[in-house]
């Protein structure tokens, strides 16, 4: 199975990890907002294997079946299966792994700003920020948190107006843009609790 892009790509390409416990619409909503504003000719959603910062997640094949069923239908949307395949845990290595392999993508890290909030807890935070540039997008409750953040904070001077998003890609790294959009209200941490109710 192909789980990493065309080695001599020079695609414009958006990595977007994360548990996808369970995968839900505030998930597409992120991926759709940065690949329009972005102009990406791909995303790779990359469903981890774990998550050493929460408990353990449901199946890892269980949420990669869920992630395809949701992105599935989209002809620029690929759903790999590489950091488990590879036996990676942290993003860190996971940015290493595709910047190694396809050195002249024009790859960019992908997040909600929920995540931004504790970015700076995952291993080797400055590294990721360092090796590619970030893309985080609006998400309910978490935009004043996550504009005050220890990455927000430390990388203030690197980050892009959100007029500029479409030269993210193109951009050295460290760089960053914060993107407003409508909200998707829909959390993983909600469902899971409604199906335990269940």
């Amino acid at each position: 199975m192909r789980t990493l892009p065309p080695a001599k790509t020079t695609q414009r390409i958006g990595l977007f990890g994360g548990s996808f416990d369970p995968p839900h619409s505030g998930h597409l909503h992120v991926a759709k907002t940065a690949m329009k504003r972005l102009g990406l000719d791909w995303i790779y959603w990359l469903p981890a294997s774990g998550n050493p910062l929460k408990s353990k997640p449901a199946d890892f094949y269980d949420r990669l079946h869920a992630v395809r069923e949701l992105a599935g239908g989209h002809p620029k949307m690929f759903v790999s299966d590489f950091e488990h395949w590879a036996g990676l845990r942290y993003t860190a290595d996971v940015v290493r792994a595709f910047t190694a392999h396809s050195r002249n993508a024009r790859f960019v890290w992908l997040m909600g700003a929920d995540s931004l909030r504790n970015f700076h807890d995952w291993k080797n935070w400055e590294s990721v920020a360092a090796t590619l540039p970030l893309c985080i997008v609006s998400r309910p409750d978490a935009g004043p948190r996550a504009l005050s953040s220890p990455f927000a904070r430390r990388f203030a001077k690197f980050r892009l107006a959100e007029r500029d998003a479409a030269s993210l890609a193109f951009t050295a790294p460290p760089a960053w843009v914060y993107l407003k959009a409508p909200f998707d209200a829909t959390s993983s941490t909600q469902l899971r609790a409604h199906a335990q109710k269940g």
